[in-house]
């Protein structure tokens, strides 16, 4: 338990021993980070001396960052600790907290040589955590000062537990039970369980050298009766359990008795059935599943019955696409014994790894020396991942046969239900930019804002001694950031910036737009190779979220105002469309060098970075949007969320799941009941609601052009015109959206690019051109759903009876709300004198019908009778609000 933000007395020198600290990872000698506590003197009363040996884990980057905890044996209150900064360079964390639970103290830069550098703290813990981020990150010893916790303190453990019990599952599980301790001692409720588990024998010696199971459950009231199954265990291994039991304020129980019990045997090598696998395409183009498609064609190849299989993986022929790769999740931890490939083209390499120990592991590199032949790769490795890469072009296989077993059964997450973030008025949003009009902007309660990072960053020198410019920016003659966010709160339209693009510093020579912000020679999977990006949105979130910083920590040009936590900006977007495949290898982001960069820029990479990186650590309250995707791709999604579960614990680095779409056909824009546009989200927000609770889903992109020869054009249908039936399918867009679960929508876009173009996406505008700004029927039939819906939600769908006829709910928070009716079609179609059913005893109805020239629609009284309205329908969406609603 950590108990921050108390001011306590000054305390005296802790004793340390090289017995109190844990090694997290186990490599080097952490120990020496306390072993001359003599030698180190008294630093914080000037008699400091000089240690001089250091922790190193060694030169092998992947032992980084490398984490130890010093266990104090009991709470302190810390009011100082000191390090001696043995090399001068890269970062030293230090936390705060418990073994499952830590909070940031500091993160020390490391530039003094041969040094001392004092940190007040004010903190109550029983441990502390060390990082080191780097192989030169070293320290040569930890002085702490502080108190023991004294006054109401918690100072008694949990007891022992002495009634655990063993019964082996399956070849790969064992079934833990034991009766539940107290928080002190027998009586209450404890705070953790610490299970481990190992092939010899525990005993308090040695029990941080055995493995802590994953997924402990809560405690429950001391005398209640825990159960848990330790899983993927090796089969036919005999296994020793214990457990260890901790209270809210850091007290730890002693040891477990001990018990031991056998894995069954291991099941026999088969065929494995791969059609709940997860096949996760690292690169966009192909389909990586084309090598799990053909299971039945492909035969037993094993057995000497393997079949002819036709279809293969074939990212293309573009010469960046390569290396192609992919991943394949099993679901859960396998035994792989063989792997076949059906090699089709007797050309180019294919290698295939498996995920071990925290890092890809290569299994084999195969030369595909045969035409339209298996061949076999003997392998032994435990794993839930494969990751199969295409080295080059030629490398063409047809299909993959995986023989093994696995060692439990997937799991599939029940659905979170999510509860709606925003009222429909703030769901309608729009894409604008700094130089549109407010009234124009009016329509939607959103905005979302295109922003390129080289107007704030641009002009400067570069990084890390980055000059920032908000008011006035480096760009549009001086843009003024500042007013322009707090018009638009003043006007209460919520804006969230699209931070996108690249600076001229990070140019590899040649200055590209859209290029990754990574220099050349860096690894673009390494969050740390997003340093500069995580530095921008620290100080775009300083600026303009919700808490202030230190004015040091601001990076300014000259004559900035050093502004800071001016509440104007709750959500910022990280990049924009990072999948574009249309920009070559520098522009396209693979789903794990996204996740990287999203890592770097939401919180400095769990402090890997100094504390001056990412968009949380300038404000906890921010929230960072995913750059919208240019399409609805799940699988570049899974990808995120695959890193983020093998680097980041599971936490995934943004807080909003963002995507685009257009609704196309082969002859242009189609509508969006046409496009299935609510399915296709419907299965985004699924995915969210078990993979990613808590998440929202925005779509950010969608629309129609009024140019007859766009290929995104709103046709004319009928007596119907192009602006007209703009008009229709973008309010059914919005109300098709809402009924999908997602939480706001930001339509492209407010003004066009010129509407008498043909390009694609230059008449999607709700207005015409920059300065003249005529609004369409379209803008007017937004501002009228806008303020139709406002303050109300989603309720549901109600069957019309008529398939015709398509019938959505809005409540809001007072009990009434709104009937919005429309025919879903695109042929003019008309349905009069639908009788439509009101729910919830309503005493007054009234028809809103949109209108070109009017931003309320035109209102008339309804007579409702036998509980019913009649009303004509069409492809126009009408509006019956009501003053109840079920």
């Amino acid at each position: 338990m950590v108990k921050p933000y108390v001011s306590y007395a000054s305390g005296g020198k802790i004793a340390l021993t090289t017995a109190m600290v844990v090694n997290e990872g186990g490599n080097g000698d952490a120990g020496m980070l306390v072993d001359e506590q003599t030698a180190a003197g008294d630093p914080k009363n000037g008699a400091g001396g000089n240690p001089t040996t250091k922790w190193f884990p060694g030169w092998n980057s992947s032992s980084y960052p490398a984490s130890a905890y010093i266990d104090l044996g009991q709470p302190y209150d810390i009011t100082d600790i000191y390090l001696y900064d043995a090399n001068g360079i890269n970062n030293f964390i230090v936390e705060a907290g418990s073994p499952d639970v830590w909070t940031h103290l500091f993160t020390d830069e490391l530039k003094q040589y041969n040094s001392w550098k004092a940190h007040p703290v004010s903190v109550q813990t029983r441990y502390i955590r060390v990082t080191m981020t780097g192989a030169t990150a070293n320290v040569a010893e930890i002085v702490l000062y502080g108190n023991p916790a004294g006054g109401a303190g918690d100072t008694i453990a949990p007891a022992d537990i002495a009634d655990l019990s063993a019964v082996p599952l399956t070849a790969g599980s064992v079934a833990l039970s034991w009766t539940a301790p107290g928080d002190d001692g027998t009586s209450g409720t404890a705070d953790a369980y610490d299970v481990r588990y190992s092939t010899s024998a525990i005993t308090s010696a040695n029990w941080t050298l055995a493995l802590q199971a994953v997924g402990e459950p809560a405690p429950q009231a001391a005398g209640s009766a825990e159960s848990f199954a330790v899983t993927g265990l090796l089969p036919n291994t005999t296994y020793y359990f214990a457990v260890k039991t901790k209270d809210e304020a850091g007290n730890e129980s002693g040891l477990s008795n001990v018990v031991s019990a056998s894995t069954a045997s291991s099941p026999v090598s088969a065929k494995l059935s791969l059609a709940g696998a997860t096949i996760i395409d690292m690169i966009g183009t192909g389909s990586a599943s084309a090598l799990f498609d053909e299971q039945s064609a492909a035969g037993d190849p094993r057995a000497g019955s393997g079949g002819s299989p036709a279809t293969p993986w074939a990212p293309g022929y573009t010469s960046w696409f390569y290396p192609a790769d992919a991943v394949i999740d099993l679901g859960v931890g396998h035994v792989i014994t063989d792997i076949y490939l059906y090699d089709a083209n007797n050309s180019g390499s294919f290698k295939v790894e498996s995920w071990e120990n925290g890092q890809w592991t290569e299994l084999f590199t195969d030369n595909m020396g045969s035409y339209n032949a298996w061949k076999r790769h003997t392998v032994n490795t435990q794993t839930r991942y494969l990751r199969v890469t295409m080295i080059t072009a030629g490398a063409i296989a047809k299909e993959m046969v995986v023989y093994g077993y696995a060692l439990g059964t997937p799991i599939v997450p029940n659905p979170v239900p999510h509860v709606p973030t925003v009222t429909m008025d703030k769901l309608i949003g729009i894409n604008a930019f700094v130089d549109d009009p407010l009234d124009k902007m009016q329509v939607a309660g959103t905005v979302r804002e295109y922003h390129n990072w080289i107007w704030d960053a641009g002009g400067g020198p570069a990084y890390p001694d980055t000059d920032h410019k908000f008011n006035p920016s480096y760009a549009g003659g001086g843009w003024n950031f500042d007013a322009y966010y707090d018009t638009l709160n003043d006007a209460e339209i919520d804006v969230f910036p699209a931070l996108k693009e690249n600076v001229y510093w990070i140019s590899n020579g040649a200055f590209h737009r859209e290029g990754k912000p990574v220099f050349a020679g860096e690894d673009p999977e390494d969050p740390l190779s997003y340093a500069e990006r995580g530095d921008y949105m620290y100080q775009f979130a300083a600026r303009y979220g919700s808490t202030g910083v230190p004015a040091s920590n601001l990076k300014l040009a000259s004559g900035q105002q050093p502004l800071t936590g001016l509440g104007l900006i709750e959500y910022f977007e990280n990049w924009n469309e990072q999948d574009k495949t249309w920009e070559g290898r520098s522009g396209y982001f693979k789903p794990f060098e996204y996740a990287a960069m999203a890592s770097a820029s939401y919180d400095g990479h769990m402090g890997a970075l100094s504390g001056t990186h990412g968009l949380k650590n300038a404000d906890p309250n921010a929230k960072m949007v995913m750059g919208g995707l240019a399409g609805i791709d799940l699988d570049y999604i899974r990808g995120i969320k695959l890193w983020s579960d093998l680097n980041r614990g599971g936490d995934v680095p943004f807080d909003v799941i963002n995507v685009h779409t257009y609704a196309r056909g082969s002859n242009g824009g189609i509508s969006p009941e046409q496009f299935n546009l609510k399915g296709r989200l419907a299965e985004l927000v699924d995915y969210r609601n078990r993979y990613m609770p808590g998440k929202e889903v925005w779509l950010s992109e969608f629309g129609y052009d009024t140019n007859p020869g766009s290929p995104q054009r709103a046709p004319a249908i009928g007596s119907f015109s192009a602006e007209e039936v703009q008009g229709q399918w973008l309010v059914r867009s919005f109300l098709e959206i809402a009924a999908a679960g997602v939480d706001r929508a930001t339509m492209y876009m407010l003004r066009d690019v010129d509407g008498e173009l043909a390009t694609q996406y230059s008449s999607s505008g709700l207005v015409t051109k920059y300065g003249e700004w005529t609004p369409k029927t379209s803008w007017y039939y937004v501002y009228t759903l806008k303020n139709a819906l406002s303050g109300m939600t989603f309720l549901g769908e109600q069957a019309s009876g008529n398939a015709n006829v398509k019938v959505y709910k809005f409540k809001n928070a007072a009990g009434g709300g709104a009937y919005v009716v429309w025919a879903p079609t695109s042929s003019q179609t008309t349905v009069n004198n639908y009788e439509l059913t009101l729910q919830g005893r309503p005493g007054n109805a009234t028809k809103i019908e949109m209108a070109d020239g009017d931003t309320d629609g035109v209102s008339s009284a309804l007579t409702i009778s036998g509980g019913k309205v009649s009303v004509n329908v069409s492809e126009r969406p009408i509006f019956i609000q009501v003053d109840s609603i079920q």
